[in-house]
This record gives structure tokens, sequence and C-alpha cells, in this order.
């Protein structure tokens, strides 16, 4: 008799499921097209801000977030997988990534997200010199994103860049923000140049002090500043990074002072008194005979205006190493005098002579949830219905991503496949979880590890005497009470 309120309990919770499923549990996915018709406002807004392509911005919260069907995307807004960091004070999500329940950044809409991402590129200083390229470049834009560890796929920026020329995404890249919009960003760019605090001139040289948190892609987008000028206004190498108090110049330092001279304190660099004084290092290094890297010794006199006639002591002599190819040494060397910290005028030179972050540390860097898509090359004897069955995706996902429109692929041939994005149809949705109604290619199995489930649960849930289902029977799908 005691069984009877369990089986009527059962039947009862059946129940409610299938008739909360028509107005409750069905959610339509989002296609590409649908995410790109909602969301392309915020990443040409974000572009005008930021000076990051719309294109890459869209091409990388489609693929980071399923075309916004991912969990973190539907229940915390968050398009591109952003982990909370310590420095995250917001709302929170968690999910399993990398390790078992990792935190997320929970936003109150989907602009928070965009505007999110775009900081943090802003802020991070391996990112600092892709914000001398123009919008429209998203070809370089990928491959700097590459290069500074921004994923661990190999293919990451060829990923990008052929799903922003598959679906034609650069075309965001050159619409143009309405006057209204104009004026509302210039105001806002305006009140963000205020937070700075009074501007100082120094030598003739006008001048700021670094907030805490800021960057100098951040302060030269506000100023309207190239980041390598700014580096080189501030003689600063590739990899520096903005302090809070640090004093930084808008405007290229002046060649010589009106002070003769300047007694060296302990503690005091070449780099110091450059910027104590407002006058280029080179100049400095020049005028008292010094070579990179030499510093004077504490009580010494650098001449500010004039020449010396003999160089200071020293506070730590510098030794040099001279470095012969031999044979087998040669990439070593070539590597060496690729990669530096010299900053040039030239936008992509900066890009190309910074060195790559090594794979082994970007997960220490990497804020992001890992991008899930990737490329698979066609080989003999292979079908988009093989295809799609080896990475448990439909047809219709593998042939909306790749802009097929029919069945026939050929040896060589790259798709991109992202298994966040199982289906591109939406005229027969799916539930999550709810009523699933079986599609071309599942399997009971598949179904139940969609969500999360043994087949033994969905069978016992739907009645059913073996583990074959039918295209288009709806099954039930009941996530078990946890004892």
């Amino acid at each position: 008799m005691k069984k009877l309120p369990i089986i009527l309990s059962f039947i009862f919770c059946s129940l409610q499921v299938l008739a909360q499923t028509d107005s409750l549990v069905i959610v339509p996915k989002m296609t590409v097209a649908q995410y790109i018709n909602q969301y392309s406002a915020f990443a040409v807004d974000e572009m005008y801000r930021s000076k990051i392509p719309a294109s890459i911005t869209l091409a990388q919260g489609i693929l980071e977030s399923g075309n916004g069907n991912s969990r973190l995307a539907r229940e915390a807004n968050n398009h591109f997988g952003i982990k909370c960091k310590n420095t995250w004070k917001g709302k929170t999500m968690y999910e399993d990534d990398d390790a078992p329940q990792e935190c997320f950044r929970k936003y109150d809409a989907v602009i928070d997200s965009y505007r999110d991402h775009s900081d943090f590129l802003m802020k991070n200083t391996r990112y600092a010199f892709l914000f001398d390229l123009e919008p429209t470049d998203y070809k370089s834009w990928a491959h700097g994103l590459k290069k500074a560890g921004y994923a661990t796929n190999p293919q990451y920026a060829d990923l990008l860049i052929t799903f922003i020329e598959r679906h034609k995404l650069d075309r965001f890249d050159g619409v143009k923000l309405s006057e209204e919009e104009d004026r509302e960003l210039k105001e806002e760019k305006a009140e963000i140049v205020k937070s700075y605090g009074k501007e100082f001139e120094n030598n003739g040289v006008p001048g700021i002090r670094a907030k805490k948190g800021e960057s100098f892609a951040q302060i030269a987008l506000d100023y309207d500043i190239k980041v390598h000028q700014l580096y080189r206004y501030n003689d600063l190498g590739k990899e520096e990074s903005c302090k809070e108090g640090d004093t930084i110049y808008l405007k290229a330092k002046k060649t010589k002072t009106d002070s003769l001279y300047h007694t060296v304190a302990n503690g005091q660099t070449m780099f110091w008194i450059s910027q104590r004084y407002a006058v280029r290092l080179d100049k400095l290094m020049e005028r008292n005979l010094l070579k990179e890297g030499q510093e004077p010794a504490a009580g010494e006199q650098i001449y500010l205006r004039n020449k010396r006639d003999a160089a200071p002591k020293l506070f730590a002599p510098v030794s040099y190493e001279v470095v012969i190819a031999t044979p087998g040494k040669q990439d070593s060397v070539f590597m060496d005098t690729l990669y530096n910290q010299k900053v040039y005028d030239n936008v992509k030179a900066n890009i190309e002579t910074q060195k790559p972050v090594e794979t082994e540390v970007i997960d220490s860097l990497h804020e992001f949830k890992e991008n899930l898509s990737f490329f698979h090359t066609v080989q003999a004897g292979e079908t988009l219905y093989s295809i799609g069955k080896k990475y448990s995706v439909r047809v219709d996902a593998i042939q909306y991503l790749n802009l097929l429109e029919g069945l026939t692929i050929s040896v060589g041939q790259r798709l991109i496949i992202n298994p966040a994005i199982t289906s591109a149809d939406t005229k027969d949705p799916q539930s999550t979880p709810g009523l699933h109604v079986v599609r071309q290619g599942e399997t009971l199995f598949s179904i139940a590890k969609q969500y999360g489930l043994k087949t033994a649960d969905i069978m016992a849930t739907n009645d059913l005497t073996t583990d074959q289902v039918a295209i288009g029977q709806k099954l039930v799908i009941v996530k078990p009470i946890q004892k």
C-alpha cells in the first residue's frame, strides 16, 4: 500500500512537466542569424568605444556562447565565458569548466557582458598594441589575440577569420554612428577624461597621474593617442604595465630642460630622472655617456642640458656577452632578435616583435572560458552525417556554421565545428529539461548525456522497455531528486 502514493506522486509530477511544456519549458534555440540581428548593435557600440572590430566581438560572442544558447549566456548574460577572478565584486554563477564548479561572472544585462569583454582586453598589457590597429583590420586582430594568449586553440585566429568571412560579419566594421550616438560617445569620453583629475605640465609637456587599475590602452583611447605613441612619449618597453600614481606624459618629452644638473639619490634611475624632468631618456643617456642598462651611482651628477666629458660612476656596471651564431643555434639567435622591447611607429611591427604567450602559462593568464570551436578537415569517405555523429552535432548545425546549402563536401575541406551549437533548427525547439523531441542521429545514450542523466532514468520516466528511440518521439525529461 505504501507504493501507491509514490506512484501517484510520480504520475502527478510527470503531468506537471507535460502541462508546463508549452508555456514554461520549451525555449527556442537562437540561430546565428538571430544572434547577429539581436546583438550586432552592442558590438558596434563597443567598437566605437574601444576600437575592437565589431566583427571580432560578434564572432567571439557567437562561438563562445553557442549563439547565446549556453547556460552562461541564458542564465548569467555572460556571452564570453568571463570568469570571476579576484577583482570581480558582482553577481556570480558556478559551472564546470577546466575545474569543477568554477566561478563565472553574472551580469544584469547582455550589454554589460559586451562591455566587460572590451574592458578586459583594454586592461591587459599583452593586448595593448592591438588597439593601434584599424577597426576594419579583423585579420590582424584575430592573429594578435591568438599570439597574446587569448585561447589555447592553435587554429583560433584562422577560426575567427573564417567565421567572420563566411557570415560577412565584417560588414559591421564599417557601420557609422548617428549624430546623436556620436555626441553621446564624446560626452561619455569627456566624463572619463575628467575622472583622471587635473592635467599638469612639466617642462612644457602635458601629463596625468595614472589611476588605480588603469592601462595604457585605455589612456590612449580616452585621449585619442596611439598606444605606441604613449609608450614612446614615456620611454617604455612593450611589457611595461601602468601602475597607480605613475607619471604619464601625453606628448613627447623635451630634449633638455632649464635645470643644469640632477644629483642622484638612492634608488633613482635614469628613467626616473627622465620622467622627473620630462626629458627624453635617449638624450639623457647620450649626454651623460651612458650605455643601455647602465645606471649612475648615488651622489653622481647627471647633466640635463650639456654633454659631460666623462661618464659618471656606475651603480652596477653592466657586462656584455657577445653571442656568436653556431651550427644548430641559429634559430635561437634569430628569435632573440625577432622579439624585443623596442616600440615602433609601425603598428604591426609592435605586434610582430612582441613575444607570444607560452602555452604552458596561458591558463594562469586567461580569464575566459575556453573557446569551444575548432576546425575539422574532411577525410576520404566522410559525410556530414558521419562528422555530425562524431561530434554529437546535427547536420544542419554544421551547414549553418559553414554556410553549406547542400550535403556535398570534399576531401580536405575545413568545417567549423562547435559542440555548443548542436542544432540550427528552431522550428521544432528542444526543451531543457521537460519534453525532448528526438532528432536525427540521436540515441537514448546521447540524449541522456545531454541532460546529465542515465539511460535508465529516461527509460523509467517514459516506461520504455528498450533503449531504441525514433525520430519525432517525445520523451519526458525529469531531473532525479537529489537525496
